[in-house]
This record gives C-alpha cells, sequence and structure tokens, in this order.
C-alpha cells in the first residue's frame, strides 16, 4: 500500500483473470513513476497497479533519479516539468549512467512542441505522450516499451558467445 498525497493506492487485481499485460509478463513489471502532478499519478498509479504492475512513485526529479539509480526496473514513466531536478535532467544522467542501457523511458509530459519530443528522443527517451491523454494510449505505450524491451533481453541472452581459441 503506498500514501500519496493522501490517496492510498494498493496494487488489486483486475476484475478478470488474465489481461494481455500479464500475458506480456507485466504482473512481474516494476515500473517507476516520476510525476508531480497528484491527479495525474493519481489516474496512472491506479490504472497501473489494476493491471498487475508494481508501482513505484518518485515526485520530484531527485528522488526520481536516485530511485532509477538504486532499484531494479522495468520501465520509467517521467514527467519533464519536476521539481528539485527537471525530467530533462534527469533523463540526461539516465543515459549518461547507462541506466537507457537496460531500462526504457517513457517521457509523459505537457510540453506539446515537437522540438521537446525530438529533444528527448535525442536523450534516449523510448516514447513520448502529451498530457492530457487517454488512459489507453499511455497503456498501449507501456505494452510496446516493455514488448520491445524484453525482446531486446531475449535476443541477448540467444546470442552465442564467441570465444577465441
Amino acid at each position: 500500500m503506498v500514501d500519496v498525497y493522501g490517496w492510498r493506492v494498493a496494487p488489486a487485481r483486475a476484475p478478470y483473470s488474465t489481461s494481455p499485460f500479464q500475458l506480456l509478463g507485466a504482473d512481474m513489471a516494476r515500473i517507476l513513476v516520476v510525476e508531480d502532478e497528484p491527479s495525474i499519478l493519481k489516474l496512472i498509479s491506479q490504472n497501473l497497479t489494476l493491471r498487475g504492475f508494481d508501482i513505484e512513485i518518485a515526485t520530484d526529479g531527485e528522488t526520481g533519479l536516485t530511485r532509477a539509480r538504486e532499484g531494479k526496473y522495468d520501465l520509467i514513466l517521467l514527467d519533464l516539468m519536476l521539481p528539485v531536478i527537471s525530467g530533462w535532467e534527469v533523463l540526461r544522467e539516465l543515459g549518461n549512467q547507462g541506466i537507457l542501457d537496460r531500462v526504457p523511458v517513457i517521457v509523459v509530459t505537457a510540453a506539446a512542441r515537437e522540438e521537446d519530443e525530438k529533444r528527448a528522443r535525442s536523450l534516449g527517451a523510448r516514447d513520448y505522450l502529451v498530457k492530457p491523454f487517454y488512459i489507453k494510449e499511455l497503456l498501449q505505450c507501456v505494452s510496446t516499451a516493455l514488448s520491445s524491451h524484453n525482446q531486446a533481453g531475449r535476443n541477448k541472452q540467444e546470442k552465442p558467445s564467441r570465444r577465441s581459441s
């Protein structure tokens, strides 16, 4: 159970037995949500926990960066306009530290300019979702990012190692 701005957010099971996300292994996926807007944070957290994701929350850039460094996540959802350290700086640091090589980042932001999206992608963001958004758009981005991330991980494991004789 997580207390976020007075709301209790708890993992819950969907009213159906298996969701498409669980078929992708989402019930084991850990997602770090770095968002400072309480209503958006609640929307994202509740919808992802209802689909079996394990959610961790950071409400400022500094905490988000620290958690991303120290935790093991399958995906990071990152706002760009954050207190303490901006999302831009978080994204840059994640790239500098090699975290983006193993964890995809979806930027979720109100910055709707094309230049912002290009900049975010050049810094390593996997996807870019502009607020306000439909929850099904977010879920599609999450599903796509996790699917391609999981596929890339399987491909790395399947490559035979070359040993010199």
